[in-house]
């Protein structure tokens, strides 16, 4: 074999290894998930921040959730009421501080406006329980094979603490992230309703 033709075939070689490293490689599989009750209506109160990258919020957290409707009551951190928003699947009522009410068909719109963050209205009740819906994914457990992260709707979910040490404990600590949008939880009571 004459030395370019050689060295033709050993950058071939090298190239065709290069390039086998680099293959898409499957995702891995979804992490084993210990079953979990899913609460359909719940009552909780808690303690909020929310940031767009730009704008930042926290306060309490009041929610009613049904299947029917859901409730949300945002406190200022000294207990002023902020705003209310009541949500069904046909329409959204907002309240403000300020006495103002606005109706809209665009729930996640009122949601976004409250909470300064566009979150999926529809995965929140999810997330709350560290459930996956159908869509989402379980990124990791801890050691009970509780959820420790969950991707949704482009959003990553992490289950920073529990409130116990039952495999089916709520999580009392949710840092969820999207980008620079960014919601911290603290559930300081949570009361399931079925």
């Amino acid at each position: 074999m004459n030395r370019p033709l050689a060295g033709f075939v050993a950058i071939a070689a090298l190239t065709t290894v290069a390039l086998t490293g680099c293959a898409i490689q499957p995702a891995p599989p979804a992490a084993t998930v210990a079953p979990r009750p899913i609460a359909s209506a719940f009552e909780l109160e808690g303690r909020i921040s929310a940031t767009d990258g730009e704008r930042a919020a926290n306060g309490g957290l009041q929610w009613f959730h049904s299947p029917a409707v859901d409730e949300w009551t945002v406190l200022s951190p000294l207990g002023q009421i902020v705003g209310q928003l009541v949500t069904s699947a046909e329409s959204a009522r907002l309240r403000t501080a300020d006495g103002r009410v606005e109706h809209s068909d665009d729930a996640a719109g009122m949601l976004h406006r409250l909470l300064g963050v566009a979150a999926p209205l529809d995965g929140l009740a999810y997330w709350v329980q560290a459930a996956a819906r159908p869509d989402a994914r379980v990124l990791g457990t801890d050691e009970r094979g509780r959820p420790a992260r969950i991707t949704d709707a482009g959003w990553t979910i992490d289950y920073v603490e529990y409130a116990g040490a039952a495999v089916d404990a709520v999580p009392r600590r949710i840092d969820a992230h999207w980008g620079d949008a960014r919601i911290r939880l603290i559930i300081d009571q949570w009361t399931p309703l079925n």
